[in-house]
């Protein structure tokens, strides 16, 4: 059977913070929820996570700049940007995939599986 795997969804608006989280366990995943870039650093210094789900536009430190330090940090995560626009920003270059949330759940839940069974097949872990 496959493992659980744990995601870390960060915004800092709470109630898509809850919506996320509740789509993420109804698609089977463990999720963790931050609702800042600090928290989120605080939690993955804390815990096993397998992929880091953030909000793009987020007061202080935006979602593609969490996806930097991640990456310098913990190279070994991946990082999804989700934003409301629909054009990839500039800056985007660290996360590993940028995602619409005009793409719905479906999608997103698609592209995060994507997304793992990829980084798990570069680490050569099935």
């Amino acid at each position: 059977m496959a493992e659980t795997k744990t995601i870390l969804c960060v915004d800092d608006e709470e109630t898509a913070l809850f919506l996320r989280q509740a789509v993420l366990q109804k698609f089977g995943f463990h999720v963790l929820t931050a609702p800042s870039a600090k928290d989120a650093l605080k939690v993955l210094s804390g815990h096993r996570v397998d992929l880091v789900l953030t909000d793009l536009l987020m007061p202080e430190v935006l979602g593609t700049e969490l996806a930097r330090i991640v990456k310098e940090k913990y190279p070994d995560i991946p990082v999804v940007v989700v934003s409301g626009v629909n054009e990839i920003p500039p800056e985007a270059g660290y996360a590993d995939v940028f995602v619409s949330k005009l793409e719905g759940p479906i999608a997103l839940h698609e592209r995060l599986r994507k997304v793992l069974q990829d980084h798990s097949r570069a680490r050569g872990v099935s």
